[in-house]
């Protein structure tokens, strides 16, 4: 009878706590657009208690839309700041970024909803007294103009489209990490350059640099590179530096500010990698600074260590997974890399913590991860592939940029594009950037869902102004809509005039984009760049479409303009099969060329 009666005392205690009310909740959207930020304040006092554990502290959101059905929404612990130079008069990457905090922090939680319409939401504040709940809050989405979330089409599953049906085709840059202490101000400079030239993409790390020298701090940024990192060396296992994650809602803002997209990287190799003592030595994970890891590989192993990341990665979807300019989670930058990996333990690791970021985010983001380990890439966990390349100056980028795709990435049946991609030195040889642009073009048109995504950002496309390659891709590109066909890499029926021509293209049965590439324009050959002469009486002979008449517009790749037309069957050729001769004009370096059936179009996005 006792021990009935506690049991009923510990069941109406347990109740009082669950039906407690939660008080403070802010909206500070009361209305927002559709696939916009909609944004509540929760002032509730963490105590002792670590808000970055969900365990033992969290914010959870119930959102009802419309149309009854509900999303469960992680909520976060946020400080605001406010940004300001320095120095006012320095410029560029001279300049230094400074936060002052604003105001105390608090909770929050963010969502975004394509239905219009007003959305109920009721916060549940879970702390070792119970869990309290909020009165129900209101939030109106009205229609708007923004695409939704990215997705692998359902149309064709090796491109990527929103959820409105519209191709997406990533063209972008690595932006991982912001030089020196320019912090955001770094973004605001390059976003519009990207953004004007028809770049729609970048890739942001979740990691830092930090100092080669041992005896000096080692916090993100002192004098090396940071990107927007959560656990650092100053923080700690388990606790969140709120000033970086401020960092990165800034330049989410940016990107969405100038219409650019972004995936975000969670792990970055090199703190696990031995030959880089000055990070590994600093791991706050190695067992020599209190830590759970005495291997490298540990990490990937340990269940301690497996839950710490699910919690960076519970707390990034719940800051940034509202936006639909995110397209992906990057679960490691080249994993593949680590001390002591093993594909045993890294299809393990994926699995579990892929199937447990799918779980806690509401916004269904597409998964990733790098570098190239095959097993890993053909997990159902993973929506895309990506691989990274780099290659020495003297290697023809075309060629090895499409060899590389084909053997590396084609096989797994999944969207795929470089997330690295660059020449490994000597960028001074090329300062027109002729290898970025072969490398644009080629991956562009290798059957990839996106164009490479190039690394030396600084100490390249910037330092000599390489964005004005972007645009006459861009521009060619615009008409292609991917998901809508059915494309099988070009091919040719005869050697090509001349023979040193190299041709790269996608054919679909009523339309075909090419690029044709001299490998001799441009070479380095024993240290030396080579410029080779400009081609005036080219032809080739492309195959793979259904008989029809053909209009062909020949573009060129330094405008994105059309430098000449034809037209022309499909036909039998004497000696040299089935198909179209293209009788290109004078170009140098190389031309593009679409070929679309009479009366049917190009679709632009």
């Amino acid at each position: 009878m006792r021990n009935l009666l506690l049991l009923q005392v510990t069941l109406l205690l347990a109740c009082h706590a669950r039906a407690a009310s939660l008080e403070g909740a802010r909206v500070l959207t009361p209305e927002s657009g559709q696939y916009e930020r909609a944004e509540i304040a929760l002032a509730a006092d963490p105590g002792a208690a670590n808000p970055f554990d969900p365990n033992s502290l969290a914010l959870d959101a119930t959102v009802t839309l419309p149309s009854g059905k509900e999303l469960r929404v992680p909520g976060f612990w946020f400080q605001d700041f406010q940004r300001s130079l320095k120095d006012p008069a320095a410029v560029a990457a001279a300049r230094v970024e400074v936060l002052a905090p604003v105001g105390r922090p608090e909770w929050r939680v963010r969502f975004s909803s394509g239905e219009t319409g007003v959305h109920r939401v009721v916060l549940a504040l879970k702390d070792s007294t119970g869990i309290r709940t909020s009165a129900p809050l209101a939030v109106k989405i009205t229609a708007g103009t923004r695409r939704g979330p990215v997705r692998v089409s359902p149309r064709n599953p090796m491109y990527l489209e929103d959820a409105g049906g519209r191709a997406f085709f990533p063209l972008g840059q690595n932006l991982c990490m912001s030089p020196d202490r320019e912090g955001t101000y770094f973004y605001e400079r390059m976003l519009p350059k990207l953004a004007a030239n028809g770049a729609n993409y970048v890739r942001l790390w979740q990691e830092y640099m930090v100092q080669g020298d041992l005896k000096k701090e080692p916090s993100p940024g002192n004098g090396s590179n940071a990107g927007f990192p959560l656990e650092t060396v100053m923080t700690g296992i388990g606790r969140y530096d709120l000033e970086s994650a401020w960092k990165l809602d800034t330049v989410s803002d940016l990107c969405d500010r100038h219409g650019v997209k972004w995936q975000l990287t969670f792990e970055m190799v090199v703190w696990w990698n031995r030959k880089m003592p000055h990070r590994w030595k600093r791991n706050r994970y190695n067992a020599e600074n209190g830590g759970p890891v005495v291997e490298p590989v540990d990490y990937l192993t340990k269940p301690e260590c497996r839950e710490l990341a699910a919690r960076r990665h519970r707390y990034s979807v719940a800051r940034w997974g509202w936006s639909p300019n995110l397209v992906a989670w990057e679960m490691w930058n080249e994993v593949d890399n680590l001390d002591g990996f093993t594909t045993e333990a890294n299809v393990a690791w994926h699995q579990d913590l892929c199937r447990r970021l799918r779980a806690v985010d509401p916004f269904k983001h597409l998964v990733t991860s790098s570098w190239r380990d095959a097993p890993m890439f053909a997990l159902p966990e993973l929506d895309f592939v990506q691989a990274h390349q780099y290659w020495p100056i003297e290697i023809d980028a075309a060629q090895y940029t499409v060899q590389d795709s084909d053997h590396l990435m084609r096989p797994f049946g999944k969207p795929f594009f470089f997330g690295e991609q660059g020449m490994n030195e000597r960028f001074e040889l090329d300062p027109e950037g002729k290898v970025f642009h072969d490398a644009l073009w080629s991956s562009a048109l290798s059957g990839a869902a996106g164009a490479g995504m190039h690394w030396h950002w600084n100490t390249y496309l910037e330092k000599y102004d390489l964005y004005k390659h972007y645009q006459p891709l861009a521009k060619f590109l615009r008409v292609a809509n991917w998901p809508a066909s059915n494309w099988k890499p070009m091919k040719i029926t005869r050697p090509s005039l001349p023979v040193n021509l190299n041709v790269y293209g996608l054919a679909a049965p009523d339309r075909a984009l090419v690029w044709v590439h001299d490998p001799l324009a441009f070479r380095v050959i024993k240290g030396q760049p080579e410029r080779g002469p400009a081609q005036s009486e080219a032809s080739l002979n492309v195959a793979g479409l259904e008989p029809g008449n053909y209009k062909i517009d020949f573009i060129s790749t330094t405008t994105g303009e059309i430098v000449g037309t034809d037209s022309q069957p499909v036909k039998p050729m004497r000696h040299f099969g089935y198909g179209i001769e293209l009788k290109l004009p004078k170009f140098w370096g190389d031309i593009a060329v679409r070929v679309i059936r009479q009366g049917a179009q190009w679709k632009e996005e």
